[in-house]
């Protein structure tokens, strides 16, 4: 059985083997019926990304509780596949199979996804005035949107990609690496 992820872990948990993987890239797209009959759309959502792994390993219960663990500690982790980089992902579901024949093997599916943090909008306090620097609470009465991502206030290079739109996925705009030379150029300046 051969191994199609370039990586065979799920967070910090290793698997022996991915049988196989089924990647998922939705777009939900806004419909509003309108007097006439037909339907317009206004407005186009980004899904997060999903992942299903089906894993198999020798190690059953201590790699099920390590799953399990992992998951319930909801740290956002990387993943490596044959077709891309996941980033910010979370262990959304495990489903584990058990038979007779095969007891002492793990054999589970994993569906993972992707979770995109943004960060809360301050309005100004009603009680302050803006010109003091005082911030209001979020969500407040006066606050009217939520706060755009910005590269400034990413705390990880995923937020600010999809804050600049730069996010790139799979073999779009792969460039060839740089010489060596270079490479110690740009560490010595």
């Amino acid at each position: 059985m051969s191994v199609i992820a370039f990586s065979s872990v799920i967070g910090p948990v290793a698997v022996d083997c991915v049988i196989s993987e089924r990647h998922s890239s939705e777009l939900d797209i806004t419909e509003i019926p309108i007097e006439t009959g037909a339907k317009i759309t206004d407005h186009a959502i980004i899904v997060p990304k999903r992942i299903t792994l089906d894993v198999a390993d020798y190690g059953a219960a201590a790699t099920y509780a390590a799953l399990v663990a992992f998951q319930e500690s909801r740290v956002p982790f990387s993943l490596v596949t044959g077709l891309t980089i996941y980033n910010s992902m979370l262990i959304k579901r495990i489903d584990a199979d058990r038979d007779a024949g095969t007891s002492k093997i793990l054999r589970c599916r994993c569906d993972l996804q992707e979770v995109i943090v943004v960060s809360t909008s301050y309005a100004a306090s009603p009680e302050g005035d803006g010109a003091t620097g005082q911030r209001g609470k979020a969500g407040g009465t006066k606050s009217t949107r939520a706060a755009p991502p910005t590269s400034e206030r990413a705390s990880d290079a995923v937020t600010a990609d999809r804050a600049t739109g730069t996010v790139q996925r799979g073999d779009a705009g792969v460039s060839t690496a740089p010489t060596n030379q270079s490479v110690l150029r740009g560490i010595f300046q």
